[in-house]
């Protein structure tokens, strides 16, 4: 069941807004899928969540997050660096 019905999947257009789109799994769990205005996938849940409104609400907290994070480098098995 994804946000917006099926003719928002992967066909945004140029100059317009990316979406997130709200899937019902086969596992009955809801996930969601972040696409740019050209449909090209740029990330995703991995956890599944009970009902879609959590998902949305997992979704709207990423968008918070990514809004002020920083960048910081970072190598396997090393502590973080700020750049």
């Amino acid at each position: 069941m994804a946000a917006g019905g099926a003719g928002t999947l992967a066909q945004g257009k140029k100059g317009t807004k990316g979406t997130i789109e709200l899937i019902e799994s086969k596992d009955g769990k809801f996930r969601f899928t972040v696409r740019d205005a050209d449909g090209k996938y740029r990330g995703g849940s991995s956890v599944g969540h009970t009902t879609e409104k959590e998902a949305k609400e997992a979704a709207e907290e990423l968008k918070k997050v990514i809004a002020t994070a920083t960048y910081v480098h970072k190598k396997s098995g090393s502590k973080k660096t700020k750049d």
